[in-house]
């Protein structure tokens, strides 16, 4: 019986350090493997090493720009989730505040937000370019970082029925379905066989043109599946400034 694959090892080509297996396929594939922070190559059993060598070194500039994507990654402030940190809600910095008292709740929030916090639950709003949140004394930073996530994913749910249709309107082309949470990795997905997209809660911190932008991206999937020429083609036709929007919402999600 023919392996079906063989384990993972590890191989150095220059200053590459890439990690490779091989597999029952019928091409070599590359991809960024976390947490190893390397670039995984995939091959078929009777690939030489040579062969895949060349393919890192064909793909080298790709590698790059993803070990610095990385490392700009590792740059970013770790939170706490206390007071006086800044958050950031559609582009606007905001200044968290952390109420853990149920009186000075409802002095600032009223009623709702003390009850809320006697029940153990958490408050979230903002007023005066102050993000608010009330929860728990015992709350740990997950847990004021999952009561933040909540709040700003019915921010986006609210506002995506709007920009989807407006993008879909544009493209051509609509979606089944789709739904919102957190990825490390992918701004959206789509699934191209089922028309179900997925956007990144993470665009909630983004102004609002980068949600625009994203959805536009995953419709066009609907159209073309990968990213060639034709796909580029047609976000040039969509979203003529989606080049300028692909190199900026990087810098942006460092500062998130």
């Amino acid at each position: 019986m023919r392996r079906r694959q063989s384990a993972i090892e590890t191989y150095r080509l220059g200053e590459i350090e890439y990690l490779l297996q091989y597999k029952r396929i019928r091409r070599m594939y590359l991809r960024f493997k976390m947490p190893e922070a390397k670039p995984f190559v995939t091959a078929p059993f009777s690939t030489p090493l040579s062969e895949v060598e060349q393919f890192i070194t064909v793909n080298l500039e790709w590698i790059r720009k993803q070990q610095r994507r990385q490392e700009q990654l590792a740059l970013q402030p770790v939170r706490r989730y206390v007071s006086g940190e800044t958050v950031y809600v559609w582009g606007a910095a905001y200044e968290l505040l952390v109420l853990t008292d149920a009186e000075m709740a409802r002095q600032l929030c009223g009623l709702e937000a003390a009850a809320l916090l006697q029940r153990g639950r958490a408050f979230v709003r903002t007023e005066n370019r102050k993000l608010i949140l009330a929860c728990p004394e015992a709350f740990d930073a997950a847990q004021r970082e999952e009561c933040l996530d909540q709040w700003l994913k019915r921010q986006v749910e609210a506002f995506l029925p709007v920009v989807f249709q407006g993008c879909g309107s544009i493209v051509g082309k609509r979606e089944t379905s789709w739904y919102v949470r957190k990825m490390k990795t992918r701004w959206g997905t789509c699934n191209i066989r089922t028309g179900r997209i997925c956007i990144n809660l993470t665009l909630g911190h983004l102004p609002p043109e980068f949600l625009s932008y994203i959805v536009t991206h995953e419709l066009t999937h609907l159209w073309e599946k990968g990213h060639g020429e034709k796909f580029r083609e047609r976000m040039d036709l969509y979203y003529p400034q989606w080049k300028e929007r692909r190199k900026e919402i990087m810098k942006l999600a460092y500062m998130i």
